[in-house]
């Protein structure tokens, strides 16, 4: 009976790290959370659900709050966005997505199109005033042109045109999606060429935006305290998303960055019933999306001295792992990514520890900035979903979950 017990066990070990990471993914990828991002309080629900773990893991607080408030601002798409062509609906984030800074705009629309054949007529007409922009909507269509200076002609006309009308651009490769932080005075609207032919006469558009110049959002962050009291090293990972785009469609963001909220959920529940050599302070970003404003404002208004930090460790994509991790920062930091690599080639964690330089791409370049030992590490390989409706839970393997949390845990504990 022992020996059938002990047998039993041994998967649930093996595997309490990727199941407590599947389970934080699909909760922050459910639509409660409406896409982690500024239509009906995505994060601050988000803060929320971190701030609840982060109690119920026993974290200490600084300053007798986990939330460490500031302002930004961004474009929403609250309620209506739909796209009809001759009278069939469009998918949203399928067929069709909204550029972030889309205007609003409700209709129907006369359309014209524009591609490299005719272009010099069209700015010709546009420079002579013979070009109509009421009622009509414009299709920019440079999909066979491969001259940059052309293709950058194609982008500025795309917003200059949406200043007076709806502008549509042609795209048949993959609808990626951001955060704006801006808004022009129409909507610009990227659509596959099949479901937009050259035949197509009229659109009828529904596209409500609201810009919100002063939202309220926070960092969410705290601390377990180690034998070296007042040094520390920061695990972080940004939880918020892009959001939704109308009633319908929101986007998961299971890849990025619920798995790295998992990771760091996870590190802060192992560190809270391990105590650590150093102090650990757990950053969970907001405005990551928005360009990296969370950890930005952290740097400008830090909770404890920027002195005291020892490192940081950024984790950002941490959903699959098949060809391993890449280190960002891992030429500057030569020393860490070593012992991160000799770690890893010990233990045979994952596939590979991949070294890269600098990049500004996420939450550890504000750190860098100030000259504090910072890494970003991200998994390669498997899904490509990536700022689109796809990164959702359902598909988001967590292959090296497990195994990545272990490699994390053994570099934080070898400082």
């Amino acid at each position: 009976m022992r020996q059938i017990l002990y047998l039993f066990l041994i998967p649930t070990g093996l595997y309490s790290q990727k199941d407590f990471g599947l389970k934080v993914v699909k909760e922050l990828c459910s639509k409660e959370y409406c896409g982690r991002g500024y239509v009906n309080d995505g994060h601050v629900k988000t803060a929320h659900y971190i701030n609840k773990r982060f109690e119920e893991f026993g974290l200490s607080k600084f300053n007798n709050n986990y939330f460490q408030y500031f302002n930004i601002q961004a474009n929403t798409f609250p309620d209506s966005v739909s796209l009809y062509v001759e009278g069939n609906k469009l998918e949203t984030g399928i067929d069709y997505l909204i550029s972030s800074v889309s205007g609003s705009a409700k209709g129907e629309f006369n359309l014209r199109f524009i591609n490299r054949n005719n272009i010099i007529q069209f700015l010709e007409d546009l420079e002579n005033n013979n070009v109509q922009f009421d009622e009509n909507a414009y299709v920019l269509d440079d999909t066979e042109t491969k001259d940059n200076d052309t293709l950058q002609l194609f982008r500025e006309l795309g917003r200059f045109i949406a200043q007076k009308s709806p502008v549509f651009k042609i795209n048949d490769s993959r609808f990626t999606w951001s955060v704006g932080k801006e808004q022009m005075p129409f909507p610009i609207v990227e659509i596959k060429s099949k479901k937009l032919p050259e035949s197509t006469k009229k659109v009828s558009l529904n596209i409500h935006n609201v810009f919100k110049s002063n939202i309220k959002t926070q960092n969410v962050i705290a601390y377990v305290e180690g034998k070296k009291k007042n040094k520390f090293i920061i695990i972080s990972a940004h939880y918020d998303h892009l959001g939704q785009m109308g009633n319908d469609v929101y986007f998961p963001g299971a890849n990025d960055n619920a798995s790295g909220v998992a990771m760091l959920l996870y590190m802060a529940k192992y560190f809270s019933e391990n105590k650590p050599k150093y102090s650990l302070a757990f950053m969970a970003f907001g405005a990551e999306e928005v360009g990296i404003l969370g950890s930005k404002y952290y740097v400008e208004n830090p909770l404890f001295p920027l002195k005291d930090i020892r490192f940081v460790v950024n984790c950002d994509i941490m959903g699959t792992g098949d060809h391993g991790v890449t280190v960002v920062n891992g030429t500057v930091h030569k020393k860490e990514f070593k012992k991160l690599a000799v770690l890893n080639l010990e233990n045979k964690y994952v596939e590979k520890v991949k070294v890269r330089g600098r990049a500004a791409n996420s939450d550890h370049y504000w750190f860098s900035q100030r000259q504090i030992p910072a890494v970003f590490i991200y998994t390669m390989g498997g899904i490509t979903a990536y700022h689109d409706v796809f990164d959702k839970s359902e598909t988001l393997p967590l292959t090296e979950f497990s195994d990545l949390s272990k490699l994390l845990i053994g570099f934080i504990n070898s400082f």
